[in-house]
């Protein structure tokens, strides 16, 4: 019985820590960030900090981690059907984005680290056969640039979205997503 209490103790603290680094990253660079400062925010000590975390860049590192692991499965599922990205798995994205909008506008304010590059090279299909298999009749020579296009496209898409201040539905951005990305398919080379 005690060790769940522990562990919701631990859950409780740590989620009150990256909270104040979500909220402190919405204010400055990771870089300009203490530990003194966050644990002020999160009102903790320094000790408990250092229980979970060697420093700012570590905690970082973890919290950008988790969110990974999360789009992972989702990407991860889609490939596991064969299935180019269609409603479902975007509706899923763009959910999973909107339930956590403190963190990613975060991310995308952070100059210090490259989570959309490695959100767009896990998603990448690995090799001829996968891009073959997920884009039927598409040109082999030119999978990269054709994945390249709708990547950097969606991530555009939602960092205009974050700036506009989210006011479309997850829906309707997963609607319009499909759309684009359907489009490009069904005109490509």
């Amino acid at each position: 019985m005690e060790h769940s209490i522990d562990d919701r103790r631990t859950r409780k603290t740590k989620g009150l820590i990256k909270q104040a680094l979500v909220q402190l990253l919405a204010e400055k660079d990771i870089k300009d960030i203490s530990v003194s400062e966050l644990s002020t925010l999160a009102d903790i000590n320094r000790g408990t900090f250092y229980l979970h975390y060697t420093d700012i860049y570590d905690l970082f590192g973890q919290v950008e981690q988790e969110v990974l692991n999360e789009f992972s499965l989702h990407i991860s599922n889609y490939k596991e059907n064969s299935q180019v990205l269609g409603l479902p798995i975007l509706l899923n994205l763009f959910k999973y984005i909107k339930e956590n909008a403190k963190f990613f506008k975060a991310i995308l304010h952070t100059k210090e680290t490259n989570f959309l590059s490695r959100v767009i090279e896990m998603s990448r299909p690995r090799g001829k056969a996968e891009f073959r298999q997920l884009y039927k009749g598409w040109k082999e020579e030119y999978f990269d640039y054709y994945y390249d296009f709708m990547a950097f496209g969606a991530v555009a898409m939602v960092r205009h979205w974050f700036e506009k201040g989210m006011p479309e539905t997850p829906e309707y951005m997963a609607h319009l997503a499909e759309k684009m990305i359907k489009n490009c398919i069904e005109n490509a080379v």
